[in-house]
């Protein structure tokens, strides 16, 4: 059975770390696998630093990396989201990392970030985890 967690966002775009989060979602399970999706389609899942001008460079890659083709079409329901749509595609909605010895196997410098791209929002992530033995 996935686990569900809600992250709130409070800005129209932003990177939060939820390494914490995604730890304590696998707390039960000594090896295997976890896969992390986001149930949302104007955000993203991304292994990155977690260091605060480089969130900030995130958000302004994230807020101007499509504006050279400017206007979209995509407008439905009067909000213009069709970059977070897009860079969502791009970006990843989901990560898939081993779990060893009770952890998330990351590098030094990698965190577990949500790209918050149509916010603010209550976003649902979800934990599937496949347990292997050893």
């Amino acid at each position: 059975m996935p686990l569900e967690r809600a992250i709130d966002t409070d800005r129209k775009t932003q990177a939060v770390d939820v390494s914490a989060i995604c730890q304590s979602m696998i707390a039960e399970t000594r090896n295997g696998i976890a896969i992390f999706t986001l149930m949302h389609t104007t955000a993203a899942l991304v292994v990155c630093e977690d260091e605060p001008n480089l969130r900030d460079d995130l958000v302004r890659v994230a807020e101007h990396w499509l504006a050279d083709l400017r206007p979209f079409k995509h407008g439905r329901y009067g909000a213009p989201n069709a970059e977070a749509h897009i860079t969502s595609a791009l970006a990843g909605t989901s990560l898939t990392l081993p779990i060893v010895d009770g952890k998330l196997l990351l590098g030094s410098w990698q965190s577990i970030l949500l790209l918050e791209l149509d916010g603010p929002r209550r976003r649902k992530l979800v934990c599937t985890i496949i347990e292997t033995k050893g």
